[in-house]
């Protein structure tokens, strides 16, 4: 009797309303249930009695009926597998909390809890938000990378310094020194990192056709000299001097960029006239006495160079490895902004004729080589070097082969690579598409790793995204991505 009582539906009160259902799904059955016999039928008649006498009222009015007409249930439907069952879906409103049945491990037990489940964290990466003065138009870093220098709009220069965290950490960057390089009225469009051989010095280039050299001022002997010096870094304003001035160009200097340690000290400079020129101290340890000592010019009039790029010496004694028997070589990208056509070339320094000389052309299209970087080559057996080019919106990894920096010569746009990339023959060298790696807006920069084998990009849509070549099939892909704040 009670199975048959707790199978039967409460009938509702007079306050209450029956559950509203969205929706139910019934779940069917082929069998036929079993006979049932005269034992049973009976059993199930006596049950039925004693469940509606006890459910009448004891006072005199009569017992009221029930509001559905359709008759009780004879049998417990969860025990009868042939009867077909109704499961009710529960609405679900907005701003409802839902119990949660989770399961204990240790105790092999289930919990519930009236609280929503917690979201998943994303993974983060945490960096320093560093304030300039001024729209940030360039960024540079030093050889061993805990030392970065920004140029803005109005012509300022901020160095920042990375200090390293108690527990081993990175640390933070904070501001050493920021001052006013360049006249005012003058943009800074570009800035640039000597090499540690040569002291702690930057060059900067303006809009106004000029370039600056600055350099630390060096901290006299004695505690009391480095104590000061200390707490002007910790305040930001450390000193520098300017060690150079250069008229580069009677336009704007929209590239620079200083030579590795290894090809000496100097400075390559870009700008709007598509001529690339060369300068040095005449003191190395002063960093005094700057002049011109070489230039390229673009044959094809109305150039104007959009990027600079050095190589960088293999081996670990820096002196250049068999790169052309240790010659220099500079990747320089120009613009032809009347016509509409584009290019990227790799010049070699000849010292026999004391000039620089084109010996392979990377690219030659309608998009705009907007960055180069030149791939450190720290595998000495591999004769190719590695040249990465900004695209518009991709990013094309080149691959130059052969080549002994003698003969060749002329003008690369004679002989340029296909509009799409693919192989050139603009020199003594030969130049091939490796992989063009696609963004959703221009590109910006990039950037190798130490070893050469990871290209770091940055686009307009403020993401930073890490490339590798797949170990087993070659092929470039995505392996990190950075976003902003």
């Amino acid at each position: 009797m009670k199975r048959l009582f707790f199978a039967l539906f409460a009938l509702p009160s007079r306050t209450e309303r029956p559950p509203r259902f969205e929706s139910a799904s019934v779940i069917t059955s082929t069998r036929t249930p079993p006979p049932m016999d005269a034992e049973d039928e009976t059993a199930v008649a006596n049950d039925d009695a004693v469940v509606r006498a006890s459910s009448a009222p004891q006072s005199s009015p009569p017992a009221r009926e029930p509001a559905r007409s359709s008759p009780r249930p004879r049998a417990d439907p969860s025990l009868d597998p042939a009867r077909p069952r109704l499961v009710p879906i529960r609405p679900r409103w907005r701003g409802e909390r839902r119990s949660l049945r989770t399961f204990d491990r240790r105790r092999r037990t289930h919990t519930t809890s009236d609280s929503p489940a917690p979201l998943p964290i994303p993974q983060q990466v945490h960096g320093t938000a560093l304030e300039t003065r001024g729209e940030v138009t360039d960024t540079a870093y030093d050889t061993s990378g805990t030392r970065m220098a920004t140029c803005t709009s109005t012509g300022a220069i901020h160095v920042f310094d990375r200090e390293g965290g108690e527990d081993g950490s990175p640390g933070v960057w904070r501001q050493s020194a920021g001052w006013l390089a360049h006249d005012r009225g003058a943009s800074a469009t570009s800035i640039t990192f000597a090499g540690a051989e040569f002291g702690r010095c930057v060059a900067s280039a303006a809009s106004d056709g000029t370039v600056c050299v600055w350099r630390e001022v060096l901290r006299a002997p004695g505690a009391d000299a480095a104590a000061a010096a200390l707490a002007a870094a910790e305040d930001g304003a450390a000193p520098w001097e300017r060690c150079g001035f250069l008229r580069a160009n009677a336009s704007a200097v929209t590239a620079i960029a200083f030579a590795p340690a290894a090809f000496g000290l100097q400075v390559a400079c870009g700008g709007d006239d598509g001529v690339v020129r060369f300068y040095s101290p005449a003191d190395t340890l002063a960093l005094a006495g700057w002049e011109l000592c070489n230039e390229h010019e673009a044959l094809t009039p109305g150039a104007r160079v959009t990027a600079l790029a050095w190589c960088r010496p293999a081996g670990a004694d820096g002196g250049g490895g068999d790169r052309t028997g240790g010659a220099p070589m500079l990747a320089v990208a120009l613009s032809w902004p009347g016509s509409g056509t584009n290019d990227a070339r790799v010049l070699t320094y000849d010292d026999a004729n004391m000039r620089w000389r084109i010996t392979s052309t990377l690219y030659a299209g309608g998009a705009t080589v907007s960055a180069l970087a030149w791939a450190p080559r720290t595998n000495v057996a591999d004769a190719a070097e590695t040249i990465a080019a900004a695209l518009g919106r991709d990013a094309g990894v080149f691959r130059v082969h052969g080549g002994d920096g003698a003969g060749g010569g002329g003008d690369a746009s004679a002989r340029a690579a296909p509009p799409g990339g693919g192989v050139g023959e603009g020199g003594d060298r030969r130049s091939e598409l490796a992989a063009s790696l696609s963004h959703p807006a221009a590109v910006a920069s990039m950037d190798w790793n130490a070893v050469g084998n990871t290209l770091a990009t940055s686009a307009m849509d403020g993401v930073v995204r890490m490339w590798a070549a797949n170990a087993q099939t070659g092929a470039w892909e995505a392996r990190a991505q950075l976003v902003g704040e």
